[in-house]
């Protein structure tokens, strides 16, 4: 990664904290419900499990909620929360640990080298999702995209289809230029196509793969292969400063998806530009109220 595109993106996320608009309370519509317009410089909301243990004060899970007991997450802190005044029936509480999940309106602040969120109203219980959700759901379509053959599903050598055969492909293929995914398709019991995706020469990577692969077969195209997405992943991922909160690679639909405390349209914008429409989606955790 180049010092230029980390200093380019640490500025346009950083950008974010000041307030932007013409005047002071203006609100507009946004283009995106997951991000804030640039006018608006209100209080915003969000809705999401709110956390608070023995080591840390209330803060606002972001990102994957590990299903122990009591929980475990990360995000920004929640200044102005307090469980004692809340409701003890509206949270949960085991081993000096108290969540539960809350709709909260506040506004972003910079605590030493932290963003935070201090609420300007109580938070409000509630059991409703955020929608969109924070953080965007993966593409879980996984089927075959080829046509199916004349004489179906059958590859050229059964007796090269076995287990061992399909790890030998699954360490091949990333070696090959432009490879993006490699999946299953399980269409019957002991019917299995093996699919991968590049963004480079459809045949290069047939012909890599039938090396070590002699069952049912699909190469399709993409537009981004991994090595591109990891890149930038990376990218976004060091310019973290810490308004990003969680980056995730989505191969299977060619982008990768960031989740920043306050991301507003002109961030999504600047990026775009960078790397191109889609190839970057930022949604921000806190939004505009619904009105």
């Amino acid at each position: 990664m180049t010092r230029p595109a980390a200093a380019l993106l640490a500025v346009l996320l950083l950008a974010a904290c000041a307030p932007q608009g013409p005047t002071p309370g203006t609100a507009a519509a946004p283009s995106r419900a997951d991000l804030v317009p640039d006018a608006h410089d209100g209080p915003l909301t969000t809705t999401g499990t709110v956390l608070e243990d023995a080591g840390h004060g209330p803060q606002l899970c972001v990102g994957a909620v590990a299903t122990s007991y009591p929980p475990q997450c990360g995000g920004p802190d929640v200044l102005g929360f307090s469980f004692d005044d809340v409701p003890a029936g509206v949270y949960e509480a085991a081993v000096d640990s108290r969540w539960g999940s809350f709709a909260l309106t506040g506004v972003v602040e910079r605590v030493g080298d932290r963003d935070v969120v201090r609420l300007t109203a109580p938070p409000r219980p509630t059991t409703e999702p955020l929608d969109p959700p924070l953080v965007a759901e993966f593409s879980v379509d996984f089927t075959t995209p080829c046509p199916a053959p004349a004489g179906g599903w059958t590859g050229p050598d059964p007796a090269r289809a076995s287990d061992d055969a399909l790890g030998s492909a699954g360490a091949l293929a990333p070696g090959v230029p432009g490879y993006t995914l490699l999946w299953i398709d399980e269409q019957a019991p002991g019917h299995r196509v093996l699919n991968v995706s590049t963004a480079g020469d459809l045949a290069a990577m047939e012909s890599a793969v039938r090396q070590v692969w002699g069952g049912a077969l699909c190469v399709s195209p993409a537009q981004r292969s991994e090595a591109d997405l990891a890149r930038v992943r990376e990218e976004v991922e060091a310019s973290v400063a810490p308004l990003v909160l969680d980056v995730q690679l989505d191969a299977k639909a060619g982008r990768v998806t960031a989740t920043a405390l306050l991301a507003r349209e002109s961030d999504q914008q600047r990026l775009d530009e960078r790397y191109g429409p889609g190839v970057v989606r930022l949604s921000s955790v806190l939004r505009v109220p619904s009105t």
